[in-house]
């Protein structure tokens, strides 16, 4: 059994998926890091003069506020779920920075400043216009990251 694992959780059923995955896979004693990155760029994906570094009139501000309380709320509820948890569980928020790498790669940085030995992360169900636009979290860390990462799918529901 694994002793130390990163986790990505951002809110999203995938995320919980991984979650759920990863408090199995460690060993008793064992830790979890649960880590959401911080990447306002999601938040502009849509509008996709932002990649270009076209003005959009907006008050980004605004959308770190949201970004905020939406992290406070997906804390709340990931260390809500490994309440039971046998092992150390910790929270971290990892700030993406434009210019320096996407949010894989500062997921992947913090892994490898924590001393963990793998990462899990959840597949998200993208479209693959975006996907091809912006790359795809899940699939970097599979093919660039120098840790065991385990991508676990959502479960169907019946």
């Amino acid at each position: 059994m694994l002793k130390r694992v990163v986790v990505a959780v951002d809110g999203s059923e995938a995320s919980w998926e991984a979650l759920a995955y990863a408090t199995r896979i460690v060993g008793h004693g064992g830790s979890l890091a649960l880590v959401d990155v911080k990447d306002l760029m999601s938040f502009f994906q849509a509008t996709a003069g932002v990649s270009y570094n076209m003005s959009i009139g907006v008050d980004v501000s605004e959308y770190v506020k949201e970004w905020d309380t939406d992290a406070e709320l997906v804390k709340k509820k990931a260390l809500e779920q490994t309440k039971d948890f046998d092992g150390q569980v910790e929270w971290h928020v990892v700030e993406s920075t434009d210019g320096k790498g996407g949010p894989a790669e500062a997921l992947d940085s913090f892994a490898r400043n924590w001393n963990a030995e793998a990462i899990v992360v959840g597949r998200h169900h993208g479209s693959t216009l975006m996907e091809g636009m912006f790359g795809s979290f899940p699939r970097w860390l599979a093919t660039h990251s120098h840790f065991p990462t385990t991508v676990v799918p959502v479960s169907k529901k019946d």
